[in-house]
C-alpha cells in the first residue's frame, strides 16, 4: 500500500480509486450538473440577474440566422429582447445533461412591440467550461424571429 489518498496501488498495476473517493467524485459532479441545469434554465427564462455571474468574460451566442454574439455585456443586452413588449412566459419542455453540455428545450410566448403575437420554440444548447457559460446555441424559428425584429 501506498500513502496515496483515495487509492490503492496494485503492484504492477498503479493505483485505482477506492469506493469512497469514486463516490466523493460522482457527488461532485452531480453538484456541477445541477448547477449547469440550473445556470441553462435561468438563462432561458430570462432570469439574467441570476446567471449574469456565470457568464464567461468571452461568452458566445450562436443564434440561428444572425451572427454570432461575443461577450458578456453584449449577450446579456441582446437577451432583454426589445422587440418584445416584456420577455417571453417560457415554458420548459426537457432539460438534457451531459458531460460539459446542457439542452433546454422550451416555448415562449410573447407579443412584439407593435402588439402582433411571438409564439416562438427554443432548443438551447449550453457548453460550459472552467466553471462559466463559455458558449450557447439556441435554434428557433428564424421567420419569427426576423419579423418581431
Amino acid at each position: 500500500m501506498s500513502n496515496q489518498v483515495g487509492a490503492i496501488v496494485w503492484p504492477g498495476i498503479g493505483s485505482r480509486p477506492t469506493n469512497s473517493f469514486r463516490q466523493a467524485t460522482k457527488n461532485m459532479e452531480t453538484v456541477d450538473k445541477q448547477l449547469q441545469k440550473k445556470i441553462s434554465e435561468e438563462f432561458a427564462k430570462g432570469n439574467l440577474d441570476f446567471t449574469a455571474e456565470y457568464l464567461a468574460d468571452n461568452v458566445k451566442w450562436n443564434i440561428l440566422g444572425d451572427s454570432p454574439i461575443i461577450g458578456r455585456a453584449e449577450v446579456l443586452e441582446v437577451s432583454k429582447m426589445l422587440q418584445l413588449q416584456s420577455f417571453p412566459i417560457i415554458t420548459i419542455k426537457n432539460i438534457v445533461a451531459e458531460g460539459n453540455y446542457v439542452v433546454v428545450e422550451s416555448t415562449g410566448e410573447a407579443k412584439t412591440t407593435n402588439g402582433k403575437q411571438y409564439n416562438q420554440t427554443y432548443c438551447d444548447v449550453f457548453r460550459f467550461g472552467d466553471d462559466k457559460l463559455q458558449e450557447i446555441t439556441t435554434y428557433l424559428d428564424t421567420a419569427l424571429s426576423k419579423e418581431a425584429s
